[in-house]
């Protein structure tokens, strides 16, 4: 089974911010962005992933998404 996740932990890293700062850009909540950050989400709204991608200027979805097989 193939499971997708968000790549937000490196997200963070490369982009130089906290659960915080996403979550002031972004306008999604704290506690929603640290269970998609340790995988404990499992249903995700398009709307998070488009909100982030705004935020962090993400064209390329793939920066956002990884499958795992």
């Amino acid at each position: 089974m193939r499971k997708v996740e968000i790549a937000l932990n490196e997200l963070l890293h490369k982009h130089e911010l906290t659960l915080h700062a996403l979550h002031l850009k972004t306008g999604i909540r704290r506690a929603t962005l640290s269970e998609m950050a340790n995988g404990k989400r499992e249903r995700i709204q398009l709307e998070h992933i488009e909100k982030i991608a705004d935020a962090l200027g993400i064209e390329d979805m793939n920066e956002i998404l990884k499958f795992n097989c």
